[in-house]
């Protein structure tokens, strides 16, 4: 049995260098890499009630006089629906797009829409097609290269589920954390090998103080857990994350962890009129964690990253996108300025 690593207090400082590739994007959430090294990204959109299909993919080519940055951005399809979810989580969510990967020669890409139906939609398709529909909330997706299927995962029932030619089908119902919250599970990536699936578990509030609804959540609850498809078996692989989102595997196997942020405070309540607020998740206090389970170590490999929620390798470096909610509306930064909420994709070194 895997002993858990945690997270310690003070993990050690490892800062890489780190900018900006992209800004001014819609919620930006999955990155995919082609073979050119051009980059697919999804954006859920930006949750404005008068932009209700502002969802959209869009590529972005290398640069060729810089290596490592890309040219703008360059819109492939769009009109995908945008809901913002700030009246019933009291903080800063939008869905729409969620994620896109690669396998089996294609790009698939998730897409939550609780009014015609979520729906995994093929790329080679124009505009993208429905390979498969579901219930529900589709977040993070990937391609499992031994099942030769694509697998999901579904927060608002904690599953772990699998699509076929037969349809959807659940492979495994992720148990409820220490303190009876729920599991949350946000992102899932494949484990060459074990055959397993990395799952980070978001961990969801606790529902104790209708005081502090949109931001009861406990201390250092989230984790990773590892699940094999073929049984179901779960096993816990990193404890005490806070608020985990994006995973990723390092070519040496090491696990690289999104923290959204270090503390919540400030939902955006129902009467909430347009102030600066943190909006539920202290902003630009997240960070990307190295996490190596062999040698029993974590790094800090940034910090003061506003809401980050995917991450994407690329060769030398890891994308990071960030900046989740009502795009536009006024934000505190960590130095108590007020900035205006915008997406961005991150480069950070490795």
């Amino acid at each position: 049995m895997t002993v858990a690593l945690s997270i310690p207090a003070h993990p050690e400082q490892a800062l890489r260098p780190s900018r900006v590739i992209a800004d001014g994007l819609l919620n930006p959430r999955g990155v995919c890499v082609q073979e050119d090294g051009s980059l697919l990204l999804v954006e859920a959109g930006s949750g404005l009630p008068e932009q209700p299909f502002s969802g959209r993919l869009s590529h972005l080519r290398p640069d060729p006089q810089a290596p490592g940055s890309y040219l703008p951005p360059q819109v492939l399809v769009q009109g995908f629906r945008s809901m913002n979810m700030q009246s019933r989580m009291l903080r800063d969510e939008i869905m729409g797009l969620s994620d896109i990967a690669a396998g089996d020669g294609l790009y698939l890409v998730s897409q939550t829409d609780y009014v015609d139906g979520s729906k995994i939609l093929d790329l080679q398709y124009s505009p993208p097609e429905p390979m498969f529909h579901a219930r529900g909330n589709l977040n993070s997706l990937c391609y499992h290269p031994t099942r030769r299927s694509w697998l999901a995962v579904k927060p608002d029932t904690n599953q772990l589920v699998e699509f076929t030619h037969d349809g959807e089908q659940v492979l495994a119902q992720l148990p409820d954390l220490d303190q009876g919250q729920e599991a949350v599970p946000v992102t899932l990536v494949y484990e060459p090998h074990t055959e397993a699936l990395l799952i980070s578990l978001f961990s969801g509030e606790l529902r104790k103080d209708p005081a502090r609804q949109g931001i009861e959540f406990a201390d250092k609850a989230g984790q990773v857990i590892r699940v094999w498809p073929e049984n179901g078996r779960i096993e816990v692989v990193i404890r005490g994350l806070q608020l985990p989102t994006g995973l990723a595997l390092t070519p040496q196997g090491q696990v690289l962890v999104l923290e959204l942020c270090d503390r919540l405070l400030q939902p955006l309540a129902l009467d909430w009129a347009g102030e600066p607020l943190h909006g539920g998740f202290a902003r630009f206090s997240g960070r990307l964690l190295r996490c190596d389970l062999q040698q029993r170590s974590v790094q800090v490999l940034a910090n003061g990253l506003d809401t980050p929620s995917n991450l994407c390798c690329v060769r030398d470096a890891v994308l990071v996108s960030e900046g989740m909610g009502l795009s536009g509306r006024p934000i505190p930064t960590a130095n108590d300025q007020v900035v205006a909420l915008s997406g961005r994709l991150r480069r950070i070194a490795l």
